[in-house]
């Protein structure tokens, strides 16, 4: 999964340093008076994937980045946690002088979105969650295939197998369109091995439970009922711990953000514009 998609018209990409790493970072639009928008991607992925649930969010400024390890961005020299993952974001916008924004984190980037909104609470305007967890043992592990293949990622290893193996991994629609996650993964970069394990480990030492519902800001959680990856229990978890939140869930596997994005653009618009 090496092939590399431009980055579209309206934004750029840029190499910034940050936590002692340079980290690729896109941008698109911030020259717009509206908040931006900062996107946390999921485990191992790049912000080639974000692309096609880009364009369901129209002129909306937006910030993404490949996180330490994964991408383009520099590996990480040790172990790095969420709380230093959430630091470098923190650091990068410092350097696009952005100081209020937005920030949606998807699946394992859930972990860092909800760590800056604890960590800098007075720049995080509103804050998306989606198909993530609160992590930590009172998280629901995914289906055996997923967390096996999450232990052990052959998948990256082989474009072929990774294919294969993949939607069993998501489930839902994945499984009954295995050509849409193929299509989905077309244009992922393969992470380092070293800069993979650095991000699972990061999450396996974290977890948001015991603060998760002190957040204030307005939260818009985001769960697929057919996710046998980061199972709907651990978002129904998540707005059990902060009932003002807004839920919704979508018939879906962890391939939601890809296969319902038009849906999604238009829920996460409505959240962050109201």
């Amino acid at each position: 999964m090496s092939q590399i998609c431009d980055a579209p018209e309206n934004g750029r990409f840029q190499m910034l340093s940050a936590g002692g790493a340079k980290l690729r970072v896109y941008t698109r639009d911030l020259d717009l008076s509206d908040v931006p928008l900062v996107i946390c991607n999921g485990l191992g992925q790049s912000v080639e994937i974000l692309f096609p649930l880009m364009q369901e969010l129209h002129d909306r400024p937006v910030i993404a980045f490949d996180a330490a390890g994964t991408g383009r961005s520099d590996v990480p020299d040790g172990l790095t946690t969420i709380p230093q993952h959430a630091a470098m974001l923190g650091e990068l916008l410092d350097q696009l002088g952005v100081q209020q924004f937005d920030v949606m984190g998807i699946s394992w980037g859930g972990a860092v979105a909800q760590q800056i909104a604890r960590d800098q609470p007075d720049r995080v305007r509103r804050l998306v969650l989606a198909i993530t967890s609160a992590g930590g043992p009172g998280s629901w592990w995914g289906s055996p295939i997923a967390v096996s293949e999450i232990c052990f990622p052959w998948r990256y290893a082989n474009k072929s197998y990774g294919d294969f193996i993949g939607p069993f991994m998501y489930g839902g629609e994945a499984i009954l369109q295995p050509a849409l996650f193929r299509e989905y993964a077309e244009n992922a970069i393969r992470p380092s091995l070293k800069g993979y394990f650095a991000q699972v480990n990061a999450l396996c030492c974290w977890s948001s439970i015991p603060w998760f519902g002190q957040l204030m800001q307005p939260t818009q959680i985001i769960g697929g009922a057919f996710d046998t990856l980061i199972p709907i229990a651990n978002q129904m978890l998540l707005a059990a711990l902060k009932p003002d939140s807004s839920f919704r869930i979508f018939n879906a596997g962890h391939l939601l953000m890809y296969s319902h994005r038009s849906e999604v653009g238009e829920l996460v618009t409505e959240f962050l514009d109201n």
